[in-house]
């Protein structure tokens, strides 16, 4: 770390290269802002933290109306950023939500509840019924499911996005400073003491740092109320008959005993290097006992009882399904209301938190926000669900 170059000055500092970090930097490149560093304590989209891989959902299937009238805004920044891009960002291919339907939310809402919304703002879907799933898909599912798909759902290729964005930001003369790790944030002078190097002044910080947020926002009175859940997810190989038969989906089922009951999984979007082909599939839910407060949560997740949940998953839902070809643990960083928090706690500094492992499909205007909020700018969206003190209460 002695060895990075580093300014002594910065008009905009932002701690965290990942998805939120990486995306406001780029706003802020293209809003003009010349002198902006972006400080990573790893490597950009290491496997430690939320924004490593290949593919995250983007849906507008959605059972909270807001997060759908916020997912069809991102949505078109998406667009705009495809066009300057000039290549693709992300893959239509639709998305299938199935499974029970019963009025309770999930953290990723219900049927009913999506099927409500998308009627109300008038989002194209269609109604299966298990018997359709099955004729469709190569799924199994049981006589009592219903499916809703949304067709211009898909996958965002993060890893692609991740590239654009360093691209954006370097181009227009920014910086990025990998295996800085900050050990301190003097509020009070605008400063940021590095470990192993010399500090940084800063006119205005963006703190964007998963699941290590509270080791650097609790010590200057801005600690917020996360935990840190440990998510499974895996590659499975598939047979080469299937690669253009899955959909991207998401099933929901009550939990049963340690079962959580709702899993997740993408379309073959890649393959394996012996080159067969594998899909993306993951758990979503925690058990209660390997949930923290802080990074340590990831240094003590006992995953082969989830694993072999999936696996049982997989081969009885799933036709085509070979083997589980490699398997990983990242950090959901989540609030108590499973929302995020995008706000401006104190004049020279912006939060973004609790991402939930939903946050990448709102990426390029989680970005604008901090950027906007960085400089003073009105919000171009209403993003007041997103804001701190709804945690507040009053006595």
């Amino acid at each position: 770390m002695n060895n990075i170059n580093i300014p002594e000055n910065v008009d905009v500092a932002i701690i965290g290269g990942g998805m939120a970090g990486l995306s406001a930097a780029a706003s802020l490149s293209q809003m003009g802002v010349k002198n902006v560093a972006v400080f990573e304590s790893e490597k950009l989209a290491h496997c430690d933290g939320s924004s490593f891989g290949e593919s995250r959902m983007y849906r507008e299937m959605y059972s909270d109306p807001v997060l759908c009238k916020l997912a069809k805004e991102s949505n078109k920044l998406w667009a705009e950023q495809e066009s300057v891009s000039k290549y693709s960002l992300r893959k239509e291919h639709g998305l299938l939500f199935y499974g029970e339907s019963w009025d309770e939310e999930t953290i990723e809402g219900s049927i009913p509840g999506a099927q409500k919304v998308m009627d109300e703002q008038n989002i194209p879907y269609e109604f299966l019924t298990s018997e359709k799933i099955s004729e469709r898909f190569p799924i199994k599912p049981k006589d009592h499911f219903v499916g809703l798909f949304e067709p211009s759902a898909g996958a965002i290729l993060s890893n692609k996005a991740i590239e654009n964005w360093i691209q954006i930001i370097r181009n227009n003369g920014n910086k990025i400073y990998e295996g800085c790790r900050i050990k301190r944030i003097d509020d009070k002078n605008n400063s940021l003491e590095i470990i192993g190097n010399q500090p940084v002044i800063f006119d205005q910080l963006i703190v964007a740092s998963g699941m290590w947020t509270n080791e650097l926002l609790e010590p200057i009175g801005l600690r917020q109320e996360l935990k840190i859940w440990p998510m499974l997810w895996a590659h499975y190989l598939v047979d080469e008959d299937f690669i253009n038969s899955y959909p991207q989906w998401f099933c929901f089922q009550k939990s049963r005993g340690d079962d959580g009951g709702l899993y997740y999984g993408f379309p073959v979007l890649s393959r394996n290097k012996n080159n067969v082909p594998r899909i993306k599939v993951g758990i979503d839910w925690t058990p209660p006992e390997l949930i923290g407060g802080d990074e340590d949560a990831m240094k003590r997740p006992f995953m082969e009882p989830l694993i072999k949940m999936l696996d049982d998953f997989m081969i009885n839902n799933f036709d085509g399904v070979i083997s589980c070809d490699e398997t990983f643990v990242s950090p959901y960083t989540m609030t108590n209301d499973v929302n995020f928090i995008l706000d401006k706690p104190k004049s020279n500094i912006t939060v973004f938190s609790g991402g939930s492992g939903q946050s990448f499909k709102f990426a390029p205007l989680i970005g604008k926000c901090l950027a906007e909020k960085a400089l003073n700018k009105n919000c171009s969206f209403d993003i007041s669900c997103w804001e701190f003190d709804r945690f507040l209460t009053t006595k």
